[in-house]
């Protein structure tokens, strides 16, 4: 009974008016809606109506989650997934915010995403991502990006592609980058240095720079942009 339920849900927020109380929100914090077209905003308002209702928000070390929080973290994952399906963030159910940044084995950690369908998010550190959309640096961007890359069952840097062809394509050209990356991490003028990390947070890091560097990684690394463009349905740039 659940998956009915869930798309009789989905559907009937599809329908329902965006909420006016949220438009403010939206100007302030994604101000590049205003550059998409019609069919592209509504696209991006379903998705995150959709997400903002059905995903479990919760606030972690006495912080209480707001109106504002819940759709600017919906917002995020909407600007990566309004060219997806509606069933792209199905294994994820919860977000958790914390106020700031935490520390684990001397490093510290500023979000994660789980495979046990929760993502764990500084709110400190979203905001700070919103004050500078073009510094190719986005805490939420990245880890939403890890949900998608989650799709085909594994961490990998491959989200579950449509078919065998594209996801041959984006083998070839993601592994050649990221090996690009790991020989030379710190002389990348686009790609975080993070992304040498491992494939997974190649991904990740690519997806951030995408989003918010598009000019700059479509003239550095053509090839890159391409498959980003293909999977996101979007062309930022």
């Amino acid at each position: 009974m659940f998956f009915p339920i869930r798309w009789l849900r989905r559907r009937w927020w599809s329908r329902q008016p965006f909420p006016p109380a949220w438009e403010p929100l939206l100007a302030k914090h994604f101000p590049f809606e205003a550059t998409l077209s019609e069919e592209q905003r509504a696209r991006f308002r379903r998705h995150l109506h959709v997400f903002a209702r059905e995903k479990d928000f919760v606030g972690a070390k006495g912080l209480t989650v707001t109106e504002e929080m819940r759709v600017v973290v919906a917002g995020a994952a909407a600007r990566l997934a309004r060219n997806l399906s509606l069933d792209v963030y199905d294994a994820m159910m919860t977000v958790v915010l914390t106020a700031g940044a935490w520390e684990r084995d001397g490093g510290t950690i500023l979000g994660e995403a789980h495979r046990w369908g929760q993502v764990v998010l500084s709110w400190d550190s979203v905001r700070q991502g919103l004050k500078n959309p073009f510094d190719g640096h986005d805490v939420a961007l990245h880890e939403f990006a890890h949900v998608l890359d989650l799709t085909d069952g594994r961490f990998d840097g491959t989200p579950e592609m449509a078919t065998f062809s594209a996801l041959h394509a984006w083998a070839d050209v993601f592994s050649k980058q990221y090996f690009a990356l790991r020989r030379s991490p710190d002389r990348d003028s686009v790609l975080r240095a993070y992304g040498a990390t491992n494939e997974a947070e190649f991904f990740a890091v690519a997806t951030e720079a995408f989003f918010e560097k598009p000019r700059q990684l479509k003239q550095k690394h053509p090839a890159l942009y391409g498959e980003l463009q293909r999977y996101y349905g979007a062309d930022p740039a």
